[in-house]
């Protein structure tokens, strides 16, 4: 089977870690995958560094629609059998191609696509309309939650066309995990994300100003919109709490730092099924959560993890002081083991299995 993935290109953390892991995947079970990226952005450059063949059709902007009659005669010169497309940008271009291409065309949803745009503007409302009705058009959609599929179930997309595949990870070579990377004199927290209103960073600071004699290290990695008005926040905490940017790390800095975390706090107002809590579990690093898409597929005992109300800022806080105290108690690194027994059952092998699958019942 010859399958080509598209993407806008500018992708970072967990859709750009998604798509570069799930071709690396797909070509290690003996399958031909290309990449075609619209910009030679970071997505570009991170499969090319995993040694998978990449192609670039550049526009001059997002709006420069003059790259469409390439992508056409490319695709269909190739003899592709799925074009899998992955973002609004590629979803558009390929529901406009679709009477002309000769491939089927699957598309992943990564996220709810009510939130991909700024909803108060004109423009944002626009793109949101034009990207959820691309949808209708896909042979096959790939819902990463059952939340998302719910979603585009209530958008018109036909049941029978739509699949749940949750994210998966790579455990079949994992580091030894050295717990004396781990600092014992202060109780160190991580976040990972975009720095985004949906992502609700917040919610953290929002807890945290409440228990000022709470002593922690808090480790934001990613960047984005909320950069500054958080950065003000952090200087402006008055608690014992003190808060480090780090801003987007690659791979194998986060997995470090990861691992020198005591704990990865996850406090979203939506999500599919967030990469970063399979990346703690990798680690053995214990996880607070809020119950947003398929989070309680992983957390669905007390014993892995703390799984919370979304927005509950009180259940953060009693999370929080639980999870500090069994860090005082030596036992938190236990959670952390049981996390990661429980993750091994969202592998990246099973889930390009799973897409295997959905091709083949495409085709």
């Amino acid at each position: 089977m010859k399958t080509v993935h598209i993407n806008a290109g500018n992708e970072f953390g967990g859709g750009l870690v998604h798509i570069v892991s799930l071709l690396c995947a797909l070509e290690e079970k003996g399958q031909s995958v290309e990449l075609i990226v619209l910009e030679d952005g970071p997505v570009a450059q991170a499969a090319r560094q995993r040694g998978l063949k990449v192609i670039v059709f550049e526009q001059k902007s997002r709006y420069d629609l003059r790259v469409l009659a390439r992508l056409l005669d490319y695709v269909n010169s190739e003899g592709f059998d799925i074009i899998h497309t992955h973002g609004p940008r590629a979803n558009l271009f390929i529901r406009l191609l679709r009477p002309f291409i000769k491939a089927k065309w699957v598309t992943t949803i990564h996220s709810n696509p009510y939130h991909d745009f700024e909803k108060n503007s004109l423009k944002g409302k626009v793109f949101e309309k034009i990207n959820t009705t691309c949808l209708t058009g896909a042979n096959g959609v790939i819902a990463v939650s059952k939340e998302i599929k719910d979603i585009i179930i209530d958008l018109g997309v036909q049941t029978d066309r739509i699949t749940v595949i949750n994210n998966g990870i790579d455990f079949s070579a994992p580091k030894p995990i050295d717990s004396s990377d781990r600092s014992t004199d202060v109780f160190s927290i991580i976040t990972i994300g975009r720095l985004h209103p949906i992502k609700n960073h917040d919610l953290l600071f929002d807890a945290l100003s409440d228990m000022k004699e709470f002593e922690c290290q808090v480790h934001i990695c990613g960047e984005g919109e909320e950069y500054e008005r958080l950065k003000v926040r952090a200087e402006k905490h008055e608690g014992l709490a003190k808060f480090y940017f780090n801003g987007w790390l690659g791979s194998d800095e986060l997995k470090t730092l990861i691992r020198r975390s005591d704990l990865l706090v996850h406090t979203s107002r939506s999500e599919s099924f967030p990469l970063v809590l399979l990346e703690a579990a990798e680690q053995e690093v214990a996880v607070i959560s809020t119950n947003v898409g398929d989070v309680d597929k992983l957390l669905n005992t007390p014993d892995i993890g703390w799984l919370i109300k979304n927005e509950s800022r009180e259940e953060l806080k009693s999370a929080l002081i639980s999870a500090q105290k069994e860090w005082q108690q030596g036992s938190l690194q236990i959670k952390g083991r049981q996390l990661k027994k429980a993750a091994l059952n969202f592998s990246l092998s099973e889930q390009s299995n799973r897409v295997l699958a959905f091709y083949n019942s495409v085709i």
